[in-house]
């Protein structure tokens, strides 16, 4: 995973990646199944493993987390031609989660 933004320093340390795995890992496998579908336009990975995502261009992306001013975007967002969602920088783990 690429992390942009503000997590581009601390990665997954950064208190909204460690809340978004955290909120991921409780999903049910077909909610997963969903984002993944959401985020990148497949609902399934890919045969060889997550590290092998392809983005619309038929070139590698890897999965990527950016991060977004809570005051520019309430909801995250996804970007299926790169891989990426963009999350807004949310002060409590239950406002992600319930995004």
């Amino acid at each position: 995973t690429k992390y942009h933004g503000a997590f581009k320093r601390r990665g997954a340390e950064h208190p909204v990646v460690q809340w978004f795995w955290e909120a991921l890992r409780d999903m049910r496998p077909a909610r997963r199944a969903e984002l993944l579908q959401w985020t990148t336009g497949h609902a399934r990975v890919p045969v060889q493993g997550f590290s092998h995502l392809m983005g619309r261009d038929g070139q590698l992306r890897k999965f990527a987390l950016t991060s977004v001013a809570l005051e520019s975007a309430c909801y995250p967002r996804a970007h299926t031609c790169f891989n990426r969602i963009d999350i807004p920088l949310y002060t409590r783990k239950a406002d992600l989660v319930e995004a």
